[in-house]
């Protein structure tokens, strides 16, 4: 199987290397001793591409010179996004010439954006580093973005979430295009777990500000200072003098939430801290943040954050563990 390394300026050196790093093992361990990788670095015009640290990045040709791939492998741009994308278009005849031809098209992170200034993300389901999803909505509407997702395969077009996601998205490619046993011989060899399905539970919520309606922001700061209070929808709209329907439809285009989604968001990031930084069981936990029954409360954190409480609290939590949290 060809596959093209596409290097961008601004792209990730280390989801560069560790793609050659372990496309290349796939072919050490690969019985019989036949290659099933044949990799080929290109950049827009043949020369060294600058990283996102500035270093030089040596490719073996144009992309031009390319003129039949079966993969092509974009790393991404995760603290380099803004200076890289002004350049995407330049990669769009060629992207879109590949994948017409057959090519499969994958992504790491945000090089999701490449992939749909291209036009390839109509109406395909993706993932892309839950930090950029928003802005990828926003800039792309056609798409049909999930961040809680590691990896989305739709049709030709593979995308992978944050930086770490790499690993997951080259594992995946080893078993879909070589075999499992193969990605599952280089998973051990290289101390990496099996693929992952979410990173929803890598998601740190910001705020939605700087959207330029002063009165929704008033509403804003309100709940965020008074999310465990007890109000309904329809006395917080009254509150600030919106009748309920005005205020749902203003809030929306605002935020990009519901007021109700909005208020959820909140809690569920104060329980997170929570659940980092105390001892509190669950329930006193739930009672903080403004929900009376545990086990609905419960049910919403595993939903929208993908793990249960417990599972939260003993991945992340920052101090000593007590003997009984209460968090299941």
């Amino acid at each position: 199987m060809h596959i093209t390394l596409l290097l961008a300026e601004y792209s990730s050196l280390t989801s560069s290397a560790l793609a050659l790093e372990v496309l290349d093992a796939a072919n050490r361990f690969a019985t019989p001793a036949t290659p099933p990788f044949t990799l080929t670095l290109a950049s827009l015009d043949g020369r060294p591409v600058a990283n996102a640290l500035g270093r030089a990045m040596a490719v073996d040709v144009a992309l031009d010179a390319v003129q039949h791939t079966d993969l092509v492998l974009i790393p991404g741009f995760l603290f380099s996004l803004r200076e890289a994308l002004p350049a995407f278009g330049h990669y769009r005849d060629w992207l879109r010439r590949q994948h017409a031809q057959g090519a499969v098209i994958a992504s790491m992170c945000t090089a999701t954006f490449m992939l749909a200034e291209a036009g390839l993300l109509d109406g395909i389901e993706v993932t892309t580093h839950w930090a950029f999803a928003d802005l990828l909505r926003r800039r792309y509407p056609e798409a049909r973005v999930d961040e809680r997702r590691i990896l989305c395969e739709d049709g030709r077009v593979i995308s992978s979430g944050g930086a770490t996601a790499a690993m997951d998205l080259l594992l995946h490619l080893i078993r879909r295009f070589a075999s499992r046993e193969l990605a599952q011989q280089c998973s051990r060899y290289l101390l990496v777990d099996n693929v992952r399905n979410e990173q929803s539970v890598y998601i740190s919520w910001s705020l939605p500000r700087g959207h330029g309606d002063e009165a929704i922001e008033r509403v804003q700061g309100w709940m965020e200072a008074r999310f465990a209070e007890p109000c309904g929808i329809d006395e917080l709209a009254a509150r600030f003098g919106f009748g309920e329907r005005n205020f749902k439809r203003r809030f929306k285009e605002a935020t990009g939430h519901t007021p109700l989604a909005y208020l959820q968001a909140l809690r569920l990031e104060k329980a997170k801290e929570l659940l980092e930084t105390t001892r509190l069981t669950f329930e006193v936990i739930t009672s903080r943040v403004g929900y009376e029954d545990s086990n609905s409360f419960r049910r919403l954190f595993c939903q929208r954050v993908g793990i249960s409480p417990a599972a939260f609290r003993k991945r992340f939590q920052r101090m000593p563990q007590a003997p009984d949290t209460g968090a299941r």
